[in-house]
């Protein structure tokens, strides 16, 4: 069954929800798409993310950062393990718990998987003008904390319902 992709370059969305569902949609499906040069899965791309931005997590920390299940990460990261992107290490704060990291190699390997969708992106963009990628920057910077003060509160008072329930 072939699944048509929204929008199409001849279909303008009706409304700016339409188009940012359909982008963010679109984008993901895009920089989750395998590259033949990819040591790793793509979905495993949000955690090595975060571990690149800090030294080591617990993994339910690292599932909290990402917004997933703690399962779901523990298999993820038991992949990465297998294929040594990440290591392990005893949580000098508590023994009884253990700490996650990038290996060196680990490290490399996901620099370049993020590198090569940087590049796909500078690629796509590379024609517009300084203008009309300040100004994209800009929307979608304002965006993606807009979705996250709205999601915080969506939680929030999810939380508070279940609580009052």
């Amino acid at each position: 069954m072939h699944v048509k992709s929204w929008p199409t370059a001849s279909e303008a969305p009706a409304s700016p929800e339409e188009a940012v569902i359909g982008l963010l949609m679109q984008a993901g499906r895009r920089l989750r798409t395998r590259h033949p040069e990819d040591l790793v899965d793509p979905s495993t791309f949000p955690l090595a993310k975060q571990l690149m931005c800090h030294d080591a997590m617990r993994v339910s920390d690292l599932a909290g950062q990402v917004g997933l299940d703690a399962s779901t990460v523990s298999r993820q990261i038991k992949q990465l393990e297998d294929k040594g992107i990440v290591e392990r290490t005893v949580d000098p704060a508590d023994r009884r718990a253990s700490l996650v990291q990038l290996s060196d190699e680990g490290r490399t390997v996901m620099q370049a998987a993020f590198r090569r969708r940087f590049e796909r992106i500078r690629a796509v963009l590379e024609p517009w003008s300084e203008r009309d990628r300040a100004q994209l920057h800009k929307l979608l910077t304002r965006l993606a904390v807009d979705l996250r003060e709205a999601n915080d509160r969506d939680t929030t008072d999810f939380q508070e319902s279940r609580v009052t329930s």
